[in-house]
């Protein structure tokens, strides 16, 4: 078992990558260290939004301020998150300005603090300070960070042994954190443990962050490993979701900061990709061969987005636009003084022209990364007055990580699961988002095979929106295959939430059974671009197979079922706007299962062969044109309009609520064709031949052209004749 020892104690454990240092650094290295100090204080000196930001930390640190009576009592998370971060306004306010009696107030208070949190039992054998493991992290960062700042004015700070004890305290709850490997929860524990251990001089807390430590025999993994297997070798994050990927690079890059201060540049270090299980693997994505470095996480996010940057909603992400990540804090400021990419600089201009007006801008003067609450302190970090305007195009192909490619205009995740078809690189061509990931992860949702559609610079269709983590529609709603752009088979979720059970965080690993899907292809040619991916994991006995065909003036989706038994299966897409339905229709009963009780207002209308829809949309009409399988019949519905909803990060405006078109049909083998188009597209389109096990034909007319489509029952890609008119 890994222990605090005492200040300065240099026991290692073995440095894999010969990462560590001889010894550490002086006082301050854990927040700031003395550059950025100085450095701040030059940009100060110069005016400008350095200057606000200085006056923004003055007011809150003048704000009065009365400590409680007594802190020894018990812990009550909110009071002791005001109290450190007033201890932090003050220290902080000192270095910045020389005041005495800022320090003086910081001690006294920290005094306070420090005393009472070594009074204070563990709660759930796992949480001292706070109410839950991430805030109990954020709250040893901070204090700390304030420790850190003390100290460095004062070596023998008054009550150092004091202070000292409490920090090492925090091994507690850096120890018991329930979340030991490829999570979120684990990086900011990391992060914890690290900010403590530089704070009180204790050189072995490198080794344990970067490699991991032991406790009560079980092995708590460390940021090597996250480098080399939870960042995929396309570069996204191995939960799949944008929001996920940068919380947890948000604490990545707070482990990396500190490191940096310590001697360690991680920002430039490439480590091997991991190959096999370290023990205790969340996900099962390994290797190719080669080295990955923590830039590729910065990078890959920009090939997820369509022409004007909007991403995929799917899973728990709440990322609307990339845009957004302002809410995460000065990451990209970092990265670019890390790498000096212009896509990074490109981004950090475009967020704050994009926000120049915006009500979330409540100091104008300021960058948006120095809008949320840890903007107070974060500008202490950041090294220019301004950034240069940067470029970025969609246009230029480039690999992403070690498996990750964008090749004209179009992008490729093979390890997430998951291609950006585009038309163009503008912004308002169609572009489509398809998934086809394994369920490996928590924050998932029952959605192989999703699509989302976007055309001239706006959503067609979007993921299911959620009202929190604690609302029942998060399971019955959200975590439901029919929410989704997909098909759903006899009225039942997706592995693995094809069971009745009340977790949302539910991942194939708990089953010992695999939902992997299989990529057939990926084609981003010139003038179409396709691609093709089936599942056989998700239903036992049950292949999904869905084709995408985008061009300029439209989308081909051709989606295979089939099995040996008789099934109902139900294509759905979810448009947000609203249907212009048939004269004659009649309501219809869907049911009570999970999600389609949820649906309102749903009809039906006699239909043979086809149907023809139009959406009223933002961006104008939306035309779907959707051949029936034998038998089937149309419904559409209503989505439900969730309460209290999270906002939507990024988006500068609301979107229409959605309604849905259902395909409904039974049998053994048969396949949903549909042709969606956009704005003043006029496009007509017939099926010439085929079966859902072998060849298909579709032929299309208008707009100039008359073409047949040909789709390959082998994994061939689709094939496309020109016909005369």
């Amino acid at each position: 078992m890994s222990s605090f020892g005492q200040p300065g104690d240099s026991t290692l454990n073995t440095d894999t990558f010969n990462l560590i240092p001889d010894k550490l650094p002086s006082h301050p290295c854990v927040f700031v260290n003395r550059v950025d100090l100085e450095r701040s204080r030059q940009l100060i000196q110069e005016g400008g939004w350095a200057n606000v930001a200085l006056q923004r930390l003055l007011d809150a640190a003048n704000v009065p301020f009365e400590m409680p009576g007594s802190l020894a009592e018990k812990a009550i998370p909110d009071q002791n998150a005001r109290i450190l971060t007033h201890a932090k306004r003050q220290i902080l306010a000192f270095h910045l300005t020389g005041k005495q009696e800022y320090y003086d107030r910081a001690l006294t208070v920290f005094q306070q603090i420090a005393s009472a949190y070594l009074t204070w039992p563990l709660i759930d054998d796992h949480i001292r300070a706070m109410n839950y493991g991430l805030a109990e992290s954020r709250f040893t960062i901070n204090l700390a960070q304030v420790y850190d700042l003390l100290t460095a004015v004062e070596p023998d700070v008054k009550d150092r042994d004091l202070f000292l004890k409490a920090l090492a305290r925090t091994q507690d709850t850096t120890d018991r954190c329930q979340h030991k490997t490829c999570g979120n929860h684990n990086t900011w524990n990391l992060a914890a443990r690290l900010a403590a251990g530089l704070a009180m001089g204790r050189l072995e807390s490198l080794s344990e962050v970067l490699y991991g430590w032991e406790f009560k025999g079980t092995q708590r993994y460390g940021l090597v490993h996250q480098l080399r297997h939870d960042i995929l070798s396309d570069g996204l994050h191995w939960e799949r979701t944008p929001g996920y990927h940068y919380y947890t690079l948000m604490a990545i890059v707070e482990v990396v900061v500190m490191l940096e201060h310590a001697g360690i540049d991680l920002w430039h270090t490439h480590l091997p990709s991991q190959q096999e299980n370290e023990g205790d693997d969340l996900h099962r994505a390994y290797g190719p061969a080669g080295t990955k470095s923590l830039k590729a996480a910065f990078d890959a996010p920009f090939y997820q987005t369509t022409g004007n940057g909007d991403l995929c909603l799917l899973h728990d992400s709440g990322l609307a636009n990339l845009r957004g990540v302002w809410i995460w804090g000065p990451l990209y400021e970092l990265a670019y003084q890390a790498y000096e990419d212009p896509k990074y600089a490109w981004l950090l201009n475009r967020i704050d022209q994009d926000y120049q007006n915006h009500p979330e801008r409540k100091y104008p003067e300021l960058p948006m990364s120095l809008q949320p609450p840890a903007g107070e302190f974060d500008f202490l970090r950041l090294h220019q007055r301004e950034i240069p305007e940067g470029s970025f195009s969609l246009s230029e192909n480039c690999p992403i990580s070690l498996e990750g490619t964008h090749k004209n205009h179009c992008t490729l995740f093979p390890t997430t699961g998951a291609g950006i078809l585009r038309h163009s690189p503008g912004t308002t061509d169609p572009a489509v988002h398809f998934f086809w990931g394994p369920h490996s992860a928590g924050h998932q949702s029952p959605a192989a095979l999703h699509v989302d559609l976007h055309a001239l610079g706006r959503r067609i269709t979007n993921a299911p929106d959620a009202g929190g983590y604690e609302d029942p529609m998060h399971l019955t709603w959200v975590r439901t295959t029919i929410a989704h752009n997909t098909v759903t088979v006899d009225e039942t979720p997706m592995f693995p939430y094809d069971r009745e059970e009340d977790s949302i965080w539910r991942a194939d690993n708990r089953r010992e059974h695999v939902s992997d899907s299989v990529l057939e292809f990926f084609e981003p040619g010139e003038e179409f671009q396709t691609c093709r991916a089936s599942n056989e994991q998700v239903y036992p006995g049950v292949r999904l197979d869905r084709t995408l065909v985008l061009t300029k003036h439209f989308l081909i989706d051709l989606f295979r079922v089939t099995s040996e038994k008789s099934h109902q299966y139900d294509y759905a897409m979810h448009i947000l706007g609203t249907p212009q339905l048939p004269e004659e229709t009649q309501p219809v009963n869907l049911g009570e299962q999970r999600g389609y009780r949820h649906f309102s207002q749903p009809k039906t209308w006699k239909t043979e062969t086809e149907t023809n829809l139009t959406w009223n949309t933002k961006i104008g009409p939306v035309k779907g044109w959707t051949l029936l399988p034998e038998g089937a019949n149309a419904v559409v519905a209503k989505d439900p309009v969730i309460e209290n909803v999270h906002a939507h990060l990024g988006a500068l405006e609301s979107e229409p609520p959605r309604s849905n078109l259902i395909v409904r049909a039974k049998g053994t083998k048969l396949f949903f064709l549909s042709l969606w188009q956009f704005g003043e597209s006029n496009i007509e389109a017939h099926l010439e031949h085929g079966q859902p096990e072998e060849e298909i034909v579709v032929q299309t007319q208008g707009m100039g052209r008359n073409d047949r489509w040909v789709f390959p029952w082998q994994s061939q890609p689709v094939q496309r004749t020109s016909l005369s008119l």
